[in-house]
């Protein structure tokens, strides 16, 4: 049965800034983000870990990203598919997207949303260790990454001269 997760945070910046930020290249932004090198473009590297009941459980994971997709005029989303780097066969792959939407123009508020969904892997064993420990993990995964992204893209913002925050986005 499918797992659904969803985090999200706040960016104090204009909207149209962070998804400016996103369509010149949402890879680089991502990995600023997780403070991880990549070796390929397009895919990112990001450890995972959470205490469960006083074990610490740990995996590498590899975020592979998709095209930047304006849907709105005030939203955007970055496709993602989350697996863990070495055994896949233990670790679920979320299918995930990544919503930049505006929520306040004045002051700017821009909102980071990630909603996605996994199966447990292995079938009813997996579905259990899901329900004590993976999901937990999952869990503050996502949560800590959006959070990341979020600071990520206030940073970026912060750090555009006041003589480039105007923006219009390439034809095509």
């Amino acid at each position: 049965m499918p797992r659904e997760l969803h985090a999200y945070a706040y960016v104090e910046a204009p909207f149209d800034l962070c998804i400016r930020l996103l369509a010149e290249n949402a890879t680089r932004v991502l990995q600023q983000a997780t403070d991880e090198s990549a070796e390929q473009a397009r895919v990112l590297s990001r450890p995972l870990a959470v205490e469960v009941g006083g074990f610490s459980v740990s995996q590498d994971a590899v975020i592979e990203v998709g095209e930047f997709e304006p849907r709105q005029l005030t939203s955007a989303v970055v496709p993602l598919r989350w697996h863990a780097e070495t055994g896949r066969l233990l670790f679920p792959e979320l299918e995930a997207e990544l919503e930049v939407a505006a929520l306040v123009f004045d002051p700017p508020l821009t909102q980071v949303t990630l909603r996605g969904t996994y199966d447990p892997p292995m079938g009813a064993i997996g579905a259990g260790a899901d329900r004590i420990a993976l999901g937990k993990l999952a869990e503050a995964t996502v949560h800590r990454f959006v959070h990341d992204v979020a600071d990520q893209l206030r940073r970026l913002v912060e750090a555009i001269p006041e003589d480039e925050r105007l923006w219009s986005p390439p034809p095509g």
